[in-house]
This record gives C-alpha cells, sequence and structure tokens, in this order.
C-alpha cells in the first residue's frame, strides 16, 4: 500500500460511513460499542485476576506494570475488533499509526531515550515504589525522597520537605542512585572529635554503654568505634550503630544527644576550634 493514499483512504472510509448511515449503520455501530465496552469489562476482570493469583510475586510497582500491560493488550485488541464491526478499514488505520509513530520518534527523541531508560529501571528492578533513594546531580544537589511511582518516561519522588519531584528516567540511568530503604537495617556513623589527653578506652567504654542502653540500637551488627584521623588539636572518631530501617531518624537524632550528655557526664572534652587573631604590623612613618 502506498504511503501517500493511506490519507486519503481514512477520508474515503469516513465519509462513506456517514453517506450510508441508515438503520442497519446505527446498529453495526451499537453493536461496536457493546464490543469495545465488552472488552473493557474483559481486561479489567482478566488483569485483576492474574494479579490477585499470580502477582504474590512480584512487588507493587511490578504488579502496575503487568495490570496495565494485559489490560490494554485485551482492551485493543477489542477495540480493533469494534471498529472493523463498524465498517472501518482496520488496515488504513494501522498503517497510519505506523507513519504517525516514525514521525513522533523522530521529533521527541528525549522521550524516546526516556521511554528505553524507563524499560531498564522497571527490568533491573533497583528500586520500587514505597522505596527511599538519594541521587547526587552534577551540580552537588542531593535530592532524597520517596519513590511514588515508576513510569515509562519518569520517576516520581515525595521528598521530606513534602515536595513532588520528576525525574526523567534518563537521569536516573547516568546518575549512581542510593537506595536508602532496600534492606531492613541501616547503620549511623557518626563523626566524633575529642581532644588529644583522653583516655581511648574510655571513650570507647562510654560511646558502647550508650548504645547499648539506647533501646532502639541493634546488638547484632554491635557497636564500633575506630580511631580515623588526627587532627591539628583533636583525635577524630567514627562510632558505628545499627538500627531497624524505620527507625534510623529517631535513633540518629536521639543517640547523637544522649553521647553529648555521656561525654559531660565523664568530662570527656569535645575541643573547640580556637580562631587566631592575625597581628596588623606597624605602619612605617
Amino acid at each position: 500500500m502506498d504511503k501517500s493514499q493511506i490519507p486519503q483512504d481514512i477520508i474515503s472510509s469516513l465519509k462513506s460511513i456517514f453517506t450510508n448511515f441508515n438503520l442497519e449503520r446505527i446498529s453495526e455501530i451499537l453493536v461496536a460499542a457493546c464490543i469495545c465496552f465488552l472488552g473493557f469489562v474483559i481486561a479489567r476482570l482478566v488483569s485483576n485476576t492474574f494479579i490477585r493469583t499470580l502477582g504474590i510475586r512480584f512487588n507493587a510497582h511490578q504488579r502496575m506494570v503487568w495490570r496495565r500491560g494485559i489490560f490494554y493488550t485485551i482492551f485493543i485488541f477489542f477495540i480493533i475488533a469494534g471498529l472493523k464491526e463498524a465498517g472501518f478499514k482496520v488496515s488504513v488505520f494501522l498503517g497510519a499509526a505506523g507513519i504517525l509513530t516514525v514521525a513522533l520518534g523522530f521529533a521527541s527523541q528525549t522521550s524516546a531515550t526516556n521511554l528505553i531508560s524507563g524499560l531498564f529501571l522497571i527490568g533491573e528492578g533497583s528500586f520500587e515504589v514505597g522505596d527511599t533513594i538519594q541521587l547526587t546531580l552534577i551540580r552537588g544537589q542531593v535530592i532524597e525522597g520517596e519513590v511514588t511511582s515508576i513510569d515509562l518516561l519518569s520517576v516520581k519522588l515525595l521528598t521530606l520537605d513534602n515536595l513532588y519531584v520528576r525525574l526523567p528516567n534518563e537521569l536516573l540511568i547516568k546518575t549512581p542512585v542510593m537506595n536508602l530503604s532496600k534492606y531492613p537495617i541501616r547503620r549511623i556513623p557518626i563523626v566524633l572529635a575529642i581532644s588529644f589527653n583522653e583516655n581511648l578506652s574510655k571513650v570507647r567504654n562510654v560511646l558502647l554503654e550508650t548504645a547499648h542502653t539506647h533501646p532502639l540500637v541493634l546488638e547484632t551488627p554491635k557497636p564500633e568505634m575506630s580511631v580515623t584521623a588526627f587532627g591539628e588539636s583533636s583525635i577524630e572518631l567514627l562510632f558505628s550503630v545499627w538500627c531497624e530501617q524505620e527507625n534510623h531518624g529517631a535513633v540518629k537524632d536521639s543517640l547523637q544527644e544522649r553521647i553529648r550528655n555521656a561525654f559531660v557526664n565523664n568530662s570527656i572534652e569535645i575541643p573547640v576550634p580556637k580562631i587566631g587573631f592575625m597581628s596588623v604590623p606597624p605602619q612605617a612613618e
């Protein structure tokens, strides 16, 4: 079929429908509408039944993708059958749809890239709806939020500030993404500085005791303290504890407050940076 003839064929099909509009044509259109409605009901029933029976092994986002895919596949077949019953030349419309798809592909290369990236994200399954992710953009901006939707063109996030953020799928493919809620437990690293004169064994015992008395800190993996560096006026420490994923924020805030109070009660000095003043040399007379 000559592609240049497709618009004319569509117009002639529409003209033939309206010029021969009679009771028989009305009945055919009603039958076509009934076929489309029946297809909608069957597609909804089959997709929901599939998810209820076989979708248990899938996560929330995979269930949504399967439900939409099954629904639209069945519904499109019924629409084609309805158009054929109404007297439309389905081959003509399919040819026009193919030409339109190619034209849109050249006109929207960015959307095509995001579409392909979305398929990779869905297939890879690095994160799903409900997970909390964090990514750092090129300019150093950090975006963190809960995934509310993973679509073919973009991923939607709800940030801690209750902001709605839309991220193109291509960006998530090119940028390292941290899934903060992938596993049930999470580590809390706390960076500390103590004076050179302090006893490291005493500081270690105080920190471990503070962690053991916290009700939300896990005993396994065990809390750990390590010396990371020697500063100009202090010893830098890294104290790490583990907690359940949902308790991360509360444990991090309360534990630092408890560490501060424990240091004060045990007379452990935290050095305060000293600001030096430059002396101005006397001006020559």
